[in-house]
């Protein structure tokens, strides 16, 4: 059974009953206490009938005493027990000195000598059309002795009226009874139809998460406990969305692995098959070959060494890689050199000059960093790339980067360190790039405690540097 009904039900439930209750006991109280009073008036009226005949028996002049109190009794029965009332008396032998309205056999006037009771009584009437009803009497009953005699005196009073009127109200307190618990179950309705929606909202909120919507949220907003669910599922749910993100990427760095991995191959290799094949079209000298020769075999351990680092940093984000202290203007030189035979391909010029001094490093990932800003330059579509390196200060060494290509659009610099985005897509795939040149950089250059930045204006070129703590070579 649902929510919404359950509450209606259990509400209406309690109302009704709450309804019947109250009823039953405002009923209860009042026919009590009407009965009760009537009680009291009917005792009141029994010990004023005594008094009376007590009266009379103690001044009677005559030896009539049975006519003295008859004539007594049929003066006053009007004016104290009125038309419907009725009084007996009888002597102690059973014998009737009055009675009015009322009779009563011999076992009905059965009382212990100076007691007084009462209780009430049903009696079938019948009216002048021939219907039957039942009247209800309270009877009262004594026993006195006076003048060594004892008499026994009963008294009755109709309390009909009373119980009409309590059946009138059990009527009326029906009616109202109907009419409030049509109502409340009017507003029990309304109120379980607004306890219930934000439920229902919530519900449908968590179908839809648990369908594969982890950006579905609660738009509930009330500020009751059923708010503050809301608010607790959207947080559960962005909890969730991030976990499932986290696991989502977790899977993608896997696949970025083999990509990253593929692009960073593409550069040693470029340079092994280049002189590879530079070997194998032309004639060379012994000290061309062996020139060759030794780019081919630096390249090939630089790309062994760099398959294990590559693993190291994209699939277990270890960071802990051991810098040694380097001499700078190396490095850059044989990034240089290593780069010419593609920008041979581009029809491109590199120039370099670098300033002596020791840095912080760690070679290979530092070569592949600084490889991929070459390799952009050069791709860039301009004629000429400068690569410099600077002492700026007396521990700040500066590498930079320039190019006269197309430049980088504004809208795009913000961008260009996201994996797999691509300025100019076309150009990209037409050179087998992926998008994972400059982000993998950016990993770098985080490892060695720097950050590049990008200088670019549309159709005059790109500047990119940064900045590395170093020792001038004077210091060594």
């Amino acid at each position: 059974m649902k929510f919404f009904y359950k509450m209606f039900l259990g509400m209406t439930v309690i109302l009704a009953v709450a309804l019947g209750m109250i009823e039953y006991v405002t009923l209860s109280y009042s026919l009590e206490h009407a009965v009760k009073r009537e009680q009291d008036s009917a005792l009141s009226q029994h010990q004023m009938i005594k008094y009376s005949i007590e009266t009379v028996i103690l001044n009677m002049k005559s030896e009539d005493v049975d006519k003295e109190l008859t004539d007594m009794m049929s003066q006053s029965a009007k004016s104290i027990v009125g038309d419907e009332g009725g009084m007996y008396l009888a002597d102690d032998d059973g014998k009737r000195i009055y009675a009015n309205s009322c009779n009563y056999e011999q076992k009905d006037i059965k009382v212990k000598d100076g007691t007084l009771t009462y209780s009430i009584v049903s009696k079938e009437n019948t009216k002048d059309t021939g219907e039957k009803q039942s009247s209800r009497y309270i009877h009262v009953k004594s026993s006195f002795k006076l003048n060594d005699n004892r008499y026994i005196l009963i008294t009755e009073s109709d309390i009909t009226p009373v119980f009409d009127e309590s059946k009138e109200l059990r009527y009326r307190c029906s009616v109202y009874y109907i009419v409030i618990l049509a109502v409340g179950m009017m507003v029990i309705l309304i109120l379980s139809w607004m306890i219930t929606k934000p439920l229902a909202g919530l519900t449908a909120t968590t179908k839809k998460f648990a369908d594969g919507d982890y950006t579905a949220r609660s738009d509930v907003k009330t500020k009751d406990e059923i708010g503050e669910l809301a608010k607790a599922f959207n947080e559960l749910a962005k909890n969730l969305e991030s976990k499932v993100y986290e696991l989502q990427m977790a899977a993608k760095k896997q696949e970025d692995f083999t990509a990253n991995f593929a692009h960073e191959l593409k550069t040693p290799m470029t340079s092994i098959i280049g002189y590879a094949d530079t070997l194998y079209q032309k004639k060379l000298s012994e000290d061309e070959v062996h020139s060759a020769a030794g780019v081919i075999l630096n390249e090939g351990m630089r790309l062994e060494a760099l398959s294990f680092k590559l693993l190291e940093l994209i699939t277990l984000d270890k960071n802990d890689f051991r810098l040694e202290e380097t001499r700078v203007s190396e490095i850059i030189a044989d990034c240089v050199e290593t780069a010419r035979e593609a920008a041979r391909k581009h029809n491109t010029e590199i120039v370099y000059s670098a300033d002596e001094a020791w840095v912080w490093l760690e070679y290979d990932l530092f070569k592949t960093m600084l490889l991929n800003l070459i390799d952009n330059a050069v791709k860039s579509g301009g004629s000429k790339v400068e690569v410099s390196g600077r002492l700026i200060s007396h521990s700040i060494y500066r590498i930079a980067v320039s190019d006269n290509g197309r430049g980088i659009p504004p809208e795009d610099i913000e961008r260009i360190t996201e994996a797999f985005y691509m300025v100019d897509k076309s150009r990209s795939r037409s050179e087998h790039g992926a998008g994972l040149g400059l982000a993998l950089v950016s990993r770098i250059a985080k490892l060695h405690d720097t950050k590049i930045h990008y200088e670019s204006e549309s159709g005059k070129g790109t500047r990119v540097y940064f900045d590395m703590k170093a020792e001038a070579l004077d210091e060594k």
